[in-house]
């Protein structure tokens, strides 16, 4: 495997505040904004779309803060849509020490602004418009993309432009050029006008600011641009369940022949519809969830990709296991599109991994030369093997259209987290739970409750503590943390880094399946019939609703531990050093497995359900 390190020398940053100034900063923001709330309207439905009412209430009080700062810093609000500046002017006045505060963290590039907005919104309310900001060390992975490819863009367009990751990173890297910011969340888009970062380095003059659809925008204001135009953001991460129906028609509609299936997330629209609006001397760099890149829905756009073959085209993966949008839990990657040349040029396709801690480097996995037929997918095990794993049955079925995959919990500190039966005889029952670390503990292929009670007689770590904020009460536990914390295990880097405290671990539901990532003969598979929560060292398999059943667990995990299972695990893992293969939750998902596997017959066929489906989008 050819390493490719794409990170050039950073420049010399500004020495980071200490987190407790921006903590403070983001605190009194909040406080402030919920202490004036209650005597306001709340911002009508429309203008945050999924925000509940008293969400709405809390930003419209945030307006307070985007006027402040929009008159501390001197910017002039005329340009700005209508609709926003009514926001600011409708809004309370706040005073003058918590700007300054704002003021200062912003201006030594701490994003305040955002964070303040996830803190105001849930995240389950910011699905609706997929709302998810961009974290520093990924911004600054993408922009070391464009920086090698030396584009010089005219004009930029960033879709869905929240509070404005792409468009800051767009004023610095090319001084030159106009940035157009393209978003219908109406305070998002203030709070990115009222940026003080931005106004600081005077940047503002150079910002159009568009409160818009950006699938409208494309067919309207885009084409009107001229010059070399580059699309280049982290579209919405809204789900395809939360799409009205009138709105995946006209999404598809602004998409032309690269329309995706009806099962396709917006932001696989506005992939399509921006790779349509492409010039030739255009580009295109986007964020986007990993999905696109194998489902079936999304074969049209693959399809452009691989015959497109003159423009550059790269693929950067992110691991599963890098929580990139932590509330959003979607794998991430980025796309690289250039503009066409007069040379076809093969498709790239980089692993990114995390550098320590303060960002991420790419190794180049596959070249891949665009001819003969489309691979089925884009991951690593289209590009690398030759026949799709499981071709040759006469009806098979993916494992991605019925299962999903994820990693078991990370803690940070397996040595605190994990407990003993003895280590927990004293504290509250619910407190913890039962948990798995190591599939070696396990002798049988049914993790019963027999089987745990004889792991907890031999002293294993068969559970995993499942504590909150409030459990701190309880002197047991108060004192079980406060012995942690002067071991420093509060300083791991998972540990400090989890919110809303250190010690409160995701809680994920417990998989149907386990299955070992790594072998160098047979990759253990065993059902969870008692219910034990993984770490991250196995993968937990979760049947669809519409296929699960005790039976269809037990005869899916015979398969998998039988030789076409076996052979298949194998062809899709990755070859590493000592003959190790390790397996992708990806790949995995892109196996075919016979069909008469599992017991369907009471439910309708993959096939009948997408047919279904596109006949409602055919306009």
């Amino acid at each position: 495997m050819q390493a490719l390190k794409i990170r050039p020398p950073l420049p010399q940053k500004p020495q980071r505040p200490t987190k407790s100034k921006f903590d403070d900063a983001v605190a009194q923001t909040v406080t402030w904004c919920e202490e004036h709330s209650s005597f306001l309207e709340p911002l009508p439905e429309e203008a945050v779309l999924g925000a509940k009412e008293n969400e709405r209430r809390l930003l419209r009080a945030l307006g307070g803060v985007a006027k402040a700062l929009a008159a501390e810093t001197k910017i002039r609000t005329e340009s700005w849509p209508d609709d926003v500046v009514s926001w600011i002017r409708t809004s309370p006045d706040v005073k003058s020490s918590i700007i300054d505060l704002i003021m200062e963290q912003s201006l030594a590039g701490e994003d305040v602004l955002g964070t303040v907005y996830e803190r105001l919104v849930a995240g389950a309310q910011r699905r609706r418009l997929g709302t998810f900001f961009t974290p520093k060390d990924v911004m600054s992975y993408i922009e070391d993309i464009v920086k090698r490819h030396e584009e010089e863009p005219a004009a930029i367009a960033d879709p869905g432009a929240g509070v404005g990751a792409f468009s800051a990173s767009a004023l610095k890297l090319w001084p030159e050029a106009n940035v157009h910011a393209v978003d219908i969340n109406l305070v998002t888009l203030g709070l990115l006008a009222a940026s003080p970062a931005l106004a600081g380095a005077g940047l503002t003059e150079r910002l159009t600011l568009w409160r818009q659809d950006f699938l409208s925008w494309l067919t309207k204001e885009w084409k009107e641009l001229g010059g070399r135009r580059l699309i280049y953001g982290n579209p919405p991460y809204t789900r395809h369940q939360l799409l009205s129906m009138d709105e995946k028609r006209a999404a598809a509609k602004a998409s032309g022949v690269l329309a995706p299936a009806g099962r396709a997330g917006l932001s696989t629209y506005f992939l399509a519809a921006s790779l349509r609006a492409l010039r030739a001397e255009d580009s295109l760099c986007l964020l986007l969830p990993i999905n696109w890149l194998e489902a079936d829905y999304a074969r049209s756009v693959r399809r452009y990709l691989w015959l497109d073959s003159t423009r550059p085209t790269e693929i950067h993966l992110f691991p599963d296991d890098e929580e990139v949008f932590p509330t959003a839990q979607v794998s991430a990657m980025v796309l690289f599109v250039g503009p066409q040349a007069a040379n076809p040029s093969p498709l790239h396709l980089f692993e990114v991994k995390r550098n320590g801690e303060s960002g991420f480097d790419g190794s180049l996995l596959v070249s891949r030369a665009r001819e003969g037929s489309v691979p089925r997918t884009f991951m690593p095990s289209g590009l690398e093997v030759s026949e799709v794993v499981g071709e040759g049955f006469q009806d098979s079925i993916l494992l991605g259209d019925i299962l999903k995959v994820r990693r078991g919990v990370a803690t940070g500190s397996n040595t605190f987290f994990l407990r003993t039966d003895k280590e927990v005889q004293d504290l509250p029952p619910e407190t913890y739970r039962p948990a798995l670390a190591r599939l070696r503990e396990v002798e049988e292929d049914d993790l019963t409750e027999e089987l745990h009670n004889e792991m907890r007689k031999k002293g294993e770590r068969c559970w995993i503590l499942n504590l909150t904020e409030k459990d701190r009460e309880q002197a047991v536990i108060n004192e079980l943390l406060t012995q942690a914390e002067s071991e420093g295990i509060q300083k791991a880097y998972l540990c400090r880094t989890r919110r809303p405290v250190w010690y409160e671990l995701e809680r994920i539901p417990t998989p149907h399946i386990m299955i070992s990532p790594m072998s160098k003969s047979v990759f253990r598979v065993i059902i969870n019939t008692f219910g034990v929560t993984p770490t991250n060292t196995l993968y937990g398999l979760y049947l669809e609703e519409a296929f699960d059943s005790p039976e269809n667990r037990r005869r899916l995990a015979e398969w998998l531990r039988g030789v076409q299972g076996q052979s298949a695990l194998k062809a899709v893992a990755r070859r590493h050093g000592d003959r190790l293969l390790k397996l992708e939750p990806r790949a995995l998902l892109s196996i075919q497995m016979p069909m008469s596997v599992l017991r369907i017959e009471a439910h309708p066929t993959i096939e009948q359900a997408q047919v279904v489906e596109q006949q409602a989008l055919t306009f």
